[in-house]
C-alpha cells in the first residue's frame, strides 16, 4: 500500500459529526486516511474494499467501522438486483472525532467498551451481520437529527456496537507499521488545521510553506505526494465547503459567502463554485433554499 493518501472531511463549521451519502467521487475510491473516524454501510452496488494489506469483496447491507488516520479505500461497481434493475454502488458514511467523548471516557467508566471499540478500530472492523440491519436503521436516523441529538444517537450506536458481537478485524498491527509514518500524519494534519484557521486571509504557498519550515517546492512536493493534489487545489475545494455551509446556514448572500470564504475575486470565485460543485452558487442557494420549503 505504498500510494495512501491523506484526505481532509468536509466537516461543517462547528460539527463534529458529518452524515453523508456518496459514490465513488472525490478521493474515497483511492487507499486514503483522514483523522476522523468512519462509520460506513453499503447501501447499493457491489465492489472491493481496501484496509491494510487486504481486499475484501463488498456487498449492500455490510457495515464496516474504521479508526482515525486507517488506511482504506472503497472501489464501488453498479450491479443489478433480482429483478434485473441497475444498482449504482452508493455507501451512507458518519464521520466523527473521538475527541468529542474522550472526557467522557476519562470520567465514566461505564463508557470503557466504547472506548476499548474505537481502540481497536485502528484496524478496521467488519460488522457482525446479525447486527447491520438495527445499526443501518439507526445511521439513516442520524440523518434526520439536530446536532446536539446527532451526538447522543452516535453515542448510542457505538455502544450498542461494543456490547455485541463485532464482527472480524480488517488489518493488523504489521499493516499499520510497515505501510504509515506517523510523523508524515502528523504534518499533513497540522496542514489541514493550519489551513482550517486561516481559510479567510490571503494565504501564498510560500506562506504555508514557511509556517512548516519547509521551502514552497519541498512543501509542494510533499503535499502532493500524501494527498494527490496542489496545496492551491486543497484551499480552494475548502473555501468552496465554507461559501456552501455559508449559502446553507442562510446568513449570507452570494457575495457576501464569496468574501467570507476566503476569495477575492467574484469571477474567480464562481468559476471555481462551478467546477467543484457543478453548479453556480446561485442555483446551489436555490436547490438549497427548496429542501426546506
Amino acid at each position: 500500500m505504498s500510494n495512501v493518501i491523506a484526505f481532509k472531511v468536509p466537516m461543517q463549521q462547528n460539527m463534529s459529526i458529518r452524515v453523508e451519502e456518496c459514490d465513488d467521487g472525490r478521493n474515497y475510491d483511492l487507499v486514503h486516511f483522514h483523522e476522523e473516524c468512519q462509520l460506513t454501510y453499503i447501501r447499493e452496488g457491489g465492489g472491493c474494499l481496501m484496509a491494510g494489506s487486504e481486499t475484501y469483496r463488498i456487498k449492500p447491507g455490510e457495515v464496516y467501522l474504521f479508526g482515525s488516520n486507517l488506511p482504506h479505500g472503497f472501489k464501488t461497481e453498479d450491479t443489478t438486483d433480482e429483478n434485473g434493475m441497475g444498482q449504482k454502488g452508493r455507501r451512507v458514511s458518519v464521520f466523527f472525532n473521538r475527541n468529542i467523548f474522550e472526557s467522557l471516557f476519562q470520567q465514566n467508566p461505564e463508557t470503557g467498551s466504547i472506548k476499548n471499540l474505537l481502540d481497536n478500530a485502528s484496524l478496521g472492523y467488519k460488522l457482525s451481520a446479525g447486527n447491520c440491519r438495527e445499526i443501518i436503521s439507526k445511521i439513516d436516523g442520524l440523518r434526520k437529527m439536530d446536532d446536539f441529538d446527532k451526538v447522543l444517537e452516535l453515542l448510542n450506536i457505538l455502544d450498542f456496537i461494543s456490547k455485541g458481537n463485532r464482527g472480524d478485524y480488517l488489518s493488523t498491527r504489521e499493516d499499520l507499521e510497515t505501510n504509515f509514518v506517523d510523523e508524515d500524519i502528523e504534518i499533513i494534519n497540522e496542514v489541514f488545521a493550519y489551513t482550517e484557521s486561516n481559510f479567510q486571509k490571503r494565504i501564498s504557498l510560500a506562506d504555508v510553506a514557511g509556517y512548516f519550515k519547509m521551502t514552497p517546492p519541498t512543501f509542494s512536493r510533499f503535499f502532493k505526494s500524501r494527498t494527490q493534489k496542489t496545496y492551491i487545489q486543497f484551499l480552494i475545494e475548502l473555501r468552496i465547503t465554507k461559501a456552501c455551509e455559508f449559502i446553507r446556514a442562510g446568513t449570507h448572500n452570494t457575495t457576501e459567502s464569496c468574501f467570507n470564504s476566503g476569495f477575492t475575486n467574484i469571477s474567480s470565485f464562481h468559476r471555481h463554485f462551478k467546477s467543484i460543485k457543478g453548479m453556480t452558487p446561485t442555483e446551489f442557494k436555490l436547490r438549497v433554499s427548496s429542501k426546506f420549503n
